[in-house]
């Protein structure tokens, strides 16, 4: 069984953070003040647990539940009930940074980009349909604005997550 570490923070979040890869430490002075600036543009009520993992335990989960037997960037659980309850947004280190260099994007800004799409999701959005597809991007763009992030969409139009 993977070590897991599960960080503590000075704010008040309601995030649990899950540190299943441990190569995503050095990513820990940049990202938690990164999530806390998120919290404050897009505050979840209740506990919603961050899982921070690798392109292999991903994969499982894919396969398991979405029948995609390949890595993912983010994938997203909610509690039942959904709408703000909170649930589990596990993230693929190796397929968000290999995201993040072919598109030529500062990997923390990928990160908040899907840290936001994960949390969206979780809020009920979803992107299954165009129309569903474009309110999300939108509300993302905005959010991301927020946190002096370019809109990802503008940047690379005919990507899709």
């Amino acid at each position: 069984m993977p070590m897991q570490l599960t960080y503590q923070t000075r704010q008040q979040l309601n995030e649990k953070l899950i540190i299943q890869e441990l190569q995503w430490r050095r990513f820990m002075p940049k990202l938690l003040p990164l999530l806390y600036r998120i919290h404050q543009i897009l505050p979840i009520t209740e506990e919603t647990n961050l899982c921070f993992s690798n392109d292999l335990s991903i994969k499982k989960l894919n396969d398991q539940f979405r029948g995609k037997n390949k890595p993912t960037n983010v994938l997203t659980f909610e509690l039942p009930g959904g709408g703000m309850i909170g649930g589990d947004i596990i993230f693929a280190l190796q397929t968000i940074q290999k995201e993040a260099q072919q598109n030529k994007r500062p990997f923390m800004h990928h990160l908040a980009h899907l840290i936001i799409h994960g949390l969206l999701h979780l809020q009920g959005y979803d992107h299954i349909y165009v129309n569903e597809a474009k309110e999300m991007e939108m509300r993302e763009a905005l959010l991301l604005q927020k946190l002096n992030i370019p809109n990802p969409w503008k940047l690379y139009p005919s990507r899709s997550i």
